[in-house]
């Protein structure tokens, strides 16, 4: 609002020095003309003030003319120009920015000159502009995020775990993995591991009390000194000899237990991969676990730690994603800086897309702007327009009075001496 009414000033003293500058000439005109036979000279005053009036006149009614009928005058032909072909004007300007200002060979002329890679590389490896990203992007993830809709949200998750739960073939996939330790000897590490452990839990006393308590409770003994025997003793010595064999069997890399072991991963890696009964197995079992609740408890449980997570940084005073976005931006500002490759690898997909966008909204645009127009009334356009070049086209008339002020002495002089 301040800037039209600036405007509006500025137009009323524009006409004001205009209007002022015909009614200076009428007055010099009338005493040049009254005292003219006082001196000579009056009379090279009095031709130069009439043709400036005759200028003046001419030019004030070429500038209404553009914009409204003079003396409210609609008689009068070509006058109100603007108005009257207001539409035509807004199709005309529509199609002259779309063919001027966004054809393709300016659009790519701009590219070569800008080189919007190299003005991106230095506007993003500037700390302040990369953390102005990272702010903007950590605001979008939030107000995403208040957007989602939690129950699609967790279907969704669940479907699609379970849709690759299902697409997995278990058994080639076991298959494959237990022959790839078997071909570089992981499998024994990994039999090493499996011993250390159970033969760690066998010697535990509260594994070996329960073994205790359940021999106590389980097994037939009809002599009681016998089955308080098996209730102290039978489950410790059960389990202290499970665990010695279990370290013999780890420290002796030729023990007969570790060839059991490997025939019978061989044989079963074998069946993975060949007997339909283990694969039809395995299949039933992949089936089972795509619909057991308890996967998709899982998944409900990891999606609310995850989003937990994820919101409370997002809200939190000191982000560790947007401090994280924020240094990767920048570093990227200033790789590309210095990899020319890059920078041309950007300039030239620019190149190839920019007019792509162009052919395809251009003549929307062109559009936007013709409609845009034509939806202004007679008066709003003539007060934009007004406003905008009023200023200048009122010193077109100060120009013509001068002008014709000067012609006007050029033919005084003429007829004078002819």
């Amino acid at each position: 609002m301040a800037d039209t009414e600036l405007k509006r000033r500025k137009l009323r003293n524009a006409r004001r020095r205009a209007t002022g500058l015909l009614a200076l000439f009428a007055v010099i005109y009338v005493l040049a003309t009254h005292y003219g036979h006082l001196h000579a000279s009056l009379a090279w005053v009095a031709a130069f003030s009439e043709a400036a009036m005759v200028g003046a006149l001419a030019d004030w009614y070429a500038v209404v003319a553009l914009f409204r009928h003079p003396l409210g005058l609609k008689r009068l032909p070509h006058t109100a120009i603007i108005p009257r072909k207001k539409d035509r004007i807004a199709d005309n300007l529509g199609e002259f920015i779309q063919g001027e200002f966004f054809s393709n060979e300016r659009i790519i002329h701009v590219i070569d000159n800008v080189d919007p890679a190299m003005r991106a590389a230095h506007w993003l490896r500037n700390a302040d502009n990369a953390e102005r990203v990272a702010a903007w992007l950590r605001n979008g993830l939030r107000n995403a995020g208040g957007l989602l809709n939690e129950n699609e949200v967790r279907t969704y998750l669940q479907r699609s775990v379970s849709r690759h739960v299902l697409s997995t073939d278990l058994a080639a996939l076991t298959g494959r993995i237990l022959a790839s330790l078997t071909r570089s000897g992981r499998h024994q590490e990994v039999l090493d591991l499996l011993l250390r452990y159970g033969a760690g839990q066998l010697k535990r006393p509260e594994l070996q009390q329960s073994l205790n308590d359940i021999f106590a409770e389980k097994l037939p003994f009809y002599f009681q000194r016998l089955k308080h025997w098996v209730g102290t003793k039978g489950g410790e010595f059960t389990a202290r000899t499970l665990a010695d064999l279990l370290e013999e069997v780890e420290q002796n890399p030729d023990h007969p237990l570790r060839q059991h072991f490997e025939d019978w991963l061989q044989e079963f890696i074998l069946k993975l991969q060949t007997d339909p009964d283990y694969r039809w197995r395995l299949e039933q079992l992949t089936q089972k676990l795509a619909q057991h609740p308890a996967l998709y408890r899982y998944v409900d449980n990891v999606w609310r730690e995850w989003r937990d997570a994820a919101f409370a940084d997002l809200n939190a005073e000191h982000s560790r994603l947007e401090a994280f976005l924020s240094k990767q931006i920048s570093r990227f500002g200033e790789v590309l800086e210095h990899d020319e490759a890059m920078r041309e690898w950007v300039n030239q997909r620019i190149r190839e897309q920019a007019p792509k966008w162009a052919d395809r909204y251009r003549h929307r645009l062109s559009q936007f702007i013709a409609e845009k127009m034509k939806e202004w009334n007679e008066s709003e356009l003539v007060e934009k327009l007004e406003l905008n070049i009023g200023t200048e086209l009122q010193y077109i008339r100060i120009n013509g009075a001068i002008v014709g002020g000067l012609v006007g002495l050029i033919i005084h002089a003429v007829s004078r001496y002819l």
